[in-house]
């Protein structure tokens, strides 16, 4: 069974989706953090384990945790700063990992031969890939960050924790599949 990025990526959606329509923060982390266990069942069953799903539960868990324990003044923090630490803390690793292991390399291998892997072409389009991802998350941070310092204002949380977030995967998308066109068209 071949691994999904977008399952691994399931908690931080569920996490957003959860505290963004009030769920207490440390049932939204709870919540997030049983996806993401759930997301890696998967692939620690098959043998090989992501990096990607192993931060979701480790992000949430560690965030469920405070907010259960820490008392109200915890609980504010993660319900004001939860998105902006958990994207935080995935655009660090998926950077950090960047030069090692792009974590995007973990998916492609389970779709392209074996022959292929360690190609200049391979590593460095899942280095690209990666990188761009980490950028993206990154903004998505940024974006986050700023919502979390006006948590009245409604419009500026729909753009920066729902737009932007949205904007910026679906160009990513686009951007990988424009990059896959054109590499086709080259090895043609």
């Amino acid at each position: 069974m071949k691994s999904n990025p977008l399952l691994s990526l399931a908690p931080w959606i569920v996490f957003t989706l959860a505290a963004g329509n009030g769920v207490p923060a440390q049932w939204s982390a709870a919540l997030a953090a049983l996806v993401a266990l759930a997301a890696a069942v998967p692939s620690i069953c098959a043998g090989r384990p992501k990096l990607l799903d192993a931060m979701g539960v480790v992000t949430f868990a560690v965030l469920s945790v405070l907010a259960f324990a820490g008392g109200h003044g915890v609980q504010a923090f993660v319900t004001d700063h939860g998105r902006t630490v958990a994207t935080g803390a995935l655009a660090v690793l998926i950077l950090v990992t960047l030069p090692f292991m792009p974590f995007t390399e973990q998916y492609a291998r389970e779709q392209a031969p074996r022959i292929v892997w360690d190609s200049p072409q391979f590593k460095r389009t899942n280095r690209l890939f990666s990188a761009v991802w980490g950028g993206v998350f990154a903004l998505m941070t940024l974006a986050h960050f700023v919502a979390s310092q006006a948590p009245g204002n409604t419009a500026l949380g729909v753009v920066c924790n729902w737009i932007v977030p949205i904007l910026a995967v679906q160009r990513m998308f686009a951007f990988m599949k424009r990059y896959r066109a054109r590499q086709s068209l080259r090895s043609a």
